[in-house]
């Protein structure tokens, strides 16, 4: 009890301090189950009890959101509630650790567990936040110990490690592979048992069925959601390569999940969101004693619980190697090498009691020395941990949170009737935190100065605009604004400006100014692509995203967007004449109007097609069918966002000129 204890209080105290960030990945834990509450327990689509909710145009979101249900059903908001409950959840793995050690591999100081936990520097900060990472890892221990229960207990306790199986799958995207990779292990290396209790096994079965209806209602109801989802991750999966090297690849990363030094010597490849300052995700000096638990563990093959935490072993790699090697996607590693260091720690007491009478030493030297060292990197996280690294923006901590939201409400109090412009760009998904500290509606609005150098909008000293420094000095130099005048600043961590609440005027005759920059913008630009074995001349507007020719590259997963332009124009001539009978266009949801002019080989006659799709929430086809097959030498394809203004953005995945 005392060692869980400790694992709680290392979990709970300065909460909001440690990490610094409050990242969007962990807010809109909260704000999709007070979203959820408020739709009555039904998605934005009508579906009740969804499985999954979106975070950032993907499905990721499952039972994270409806952990956090009734603590938004009895708490405000606030980081401290967030990262609480799922600091609080984590305490199934610290108790499932102590028990597997005490129950099922006959550690006399199963204790090892949650201290060991409590000071695995990689644990111990994903562990205070809400990422859902660690929830899944959790989810998985407990699913390990009524597994071993099941094993070595009692078969009835297979409902139970079922159930926590299910939890596993849907805390964590990597969590489903790992979890069915797991199953089909055991379900082998423990055939014969399974067999042997086969009427609980199938009623086993059918309790699997029953957990695996709500992903399977998801799957029927949006069917290329997983397609999606890894190609946002980049996944190579989804990339158009050989099978043989998708498999190449996936045994590489999995590899390098089980090597060693990814765990126990430092590295700063990982985000340094997901870093301790010059510290490995394990202890060095626990390194040996995964040695011995792992040779112990080989030892005792035959035993049913060495198996267990060897089919852990094996599969936890399984889902980073979907993608790449994260600590966050491999972090359920730490459940099975926790346990094995464990036993390593165990039998090296075991040997130097040979030499100590009094056998109470070596614990209460652990004991303390642990202890201690949990303590020790709680307190070097809260004091020094906020000026460990001084990239504060996007591409790093992504520091603002409750410090910048708490200043927001502070000036809008004493000033009223200022309007406030707050830059995105300081982290992700800042529409999400922005709804977690403000509150429904908004009361300030999102935006860059760099809109308002683009075009004429209005603008008073009333507007404020809270800059990154990054954006104020660019600001500066644009020679586009008058009066700039700093009102407030909020330093980073380490002292520098983190964020200035600015106010300013445009010069005298901007619009002019404007007038000739659009003018200039809205010609088409030229370059030459390799389209149907020829050079290919392409014009087209403006692009704020990718290149022109990954329009004809084949893949449907890269995109251009116009940088204002709508509708998007390109037009393509040929020296030697295509024949074609029709055109498939991949866009995004918006109503969209496709329409195609055909120019005719020698003949001055032009075709003019189109057609017109509703809105809809996913990338689409669109194919307009010429009716015959044209010989053309010039073609000009229009796509155009019904609904949207002349300044717009269009969005544009693939285009297939058909023969």
């Amino acid at each position: 009890m005392i060692a869980i204890l400790i694992y709680l209080l290392t979990r709970l105290l300065y909460l909001p301090n440690f990490p610094i960030f409050f990242f969007t990945d962990e807010a809109i834990q909260t704000m999709a189950a007070e979203d959820l509450i408020r739709s009555g327990m039904r998605s934005p689509y009508g579906v009740l009890f969804p499985t999954y909710f979106e975070n950032g145009g993907q499905y990721n979101l499952s039972f994270s959101v409806y952990l956090q249900v009734l603590p938004t059903l009895l708490f405000p908001r606030s980081v401290w509630i967030t990262r609480g409950v799922a600091a609080l959840a984590t305490l199934i793995a610290a108790v499932s650790l102590g028990l597997i050690l005490r129950e099922f591999f006959k550690v006399k100081f199963y204790w090892l567990g949650p201290l060991l936990l409590t000071i695995i520097p990689t644990w111990f900060l994903h562990s205070r936040t809400a990422f859902e990472t660690t929830l899944m890892a959790s989810m998985y221990a407990g699913f390990l110990y009524f597994y071993l229960c099941y094993r070595n207990k009692n078969p009835h306790y297979l409902y139970l490690a079922l159930l926590f199986g299910g939890f596993t799958f849907y805390a964590y995207s990597p969590g489903q592979i790992i979890i069915v990779t797991t199953g089909l292990i055991l379900f082998f290396s423990d055939l014969s048992y399974h067999w042997q209790h086969r009427k609980i096994a199938l009623l086993g079965f059918f309790i699997l069925i029953l957990l695996a209806a709500p992903y399977f209602r998801f799957r029927i109801q949006e069917p290329v959601a997983m397609a999606q989802h890894l190609s946002i991750l980049k996944s190579y999966w989804v990339e158009n390569t050989p099978l043989l090297e998708k498999f190449q690849q996936f045994s590489k990363v999995y590899l390098q999940g089980l090597n060693p030094r990814y765990y126990f010597l430092y590295n700063d490849l990982e985000l340094i969101r997901h870093q301790m300052k010059d510290m490995a995700a394990i202890p060095l000096f626990t390194f040996p004693f995964f040695i011995i638990g792992f040779v112990k563990l080989l030892w005792h093959i035959k035993s049913p619980s060495s198996r267990v935490l060897l089919a852990a072993l094996l599969a936890a790699p399984t889902g980073a190697a979907l993608v790449s090697l994260t600590i966050t996607r491999i972090l359920v590693i730490i459940v099975p090498l926790t346990i094995i260091i464990a036993i390593g720690f165990e039998q090296a007491v075991n040997w130097l009691l040979r030499f100590i009478k009094n056998k109470l030493v070596p614990a209460m030297f652990l004991f303390i020395v642990l202890t201690a060292s949990s303590f020790s990197l709680l307190v070097q996280s809260v004091k020094y941990g906020p000026t460990w690294f001084d990239n504060y923006g996007l591409y790093g901590l992504q520091y603002g949170g409750k410090t910048l939201f708490d200043e927001i409400k502070d000036y809008q109090a004493g000033n009223p009737n200022k309007h406030l412009v707050m830059s995105p760009s300081w982290a992700n998904g800042t529409d999400v935190i922005i709804r977690f500290f403000l509150g429904d509606p908004v009361p300030i609005e999102v935006g860059t100065i760099e809109a308002y150098t683009i075009n004429y909008l209005p603008l008073d000293k009333d507007t404020v605009f809270i800059m990154i420094p990054e954006e104020y000095e660019w600001m500066k130099t644009t020679g586009k604004f008058k009066d700039i005048e700093v009102l407030k600043t909020i330093p980073y961590p380490n002292g520098k400006p983190g964020f200035y609440f600015v106010s300013l005027l445009y010069v005298d005759h901007i619009e002019s100014i404007f007038a000739e920059e659009i003018a200039q913008r809205r010609q088409l630009k030229e370059r030459t692509i390799i389209l149907f074995d020829q050079n290919v001349l392409v014009r087209y507007p403006l692009l704020d995203m990718n290149d022109i020719g990954q329009v004809f590259d084949g893949d449907t997963n890269t995109l251009v967007r116009t940088f204002e332009a709508n509708p998007l124009i390109i037009n393509l001539k040929f020296d030697n004449p295509i024949k074609t009978s029709g055109l498939t266009a991949y866009v995004g949801g918006a109503r969209t109007r496709l329409s195609v002019k055909l120019k005719l080989a020698d003949t001055p006659r032009h075709e003019i097609l189109s057609n017109e799709v509703e809105e809809a929430n996913v990338v689409r086809p669109v194919t307009l069918n010429f009716g015959q097959a044209y010989e053309i030498n010039e073609l000009t394809l229009e796509v155009l966002n019904v609904n949207d203004g002349e300044i717009a953005h269009v969005h544009l995945w693939e285009v297939s000129i058909l023969p």
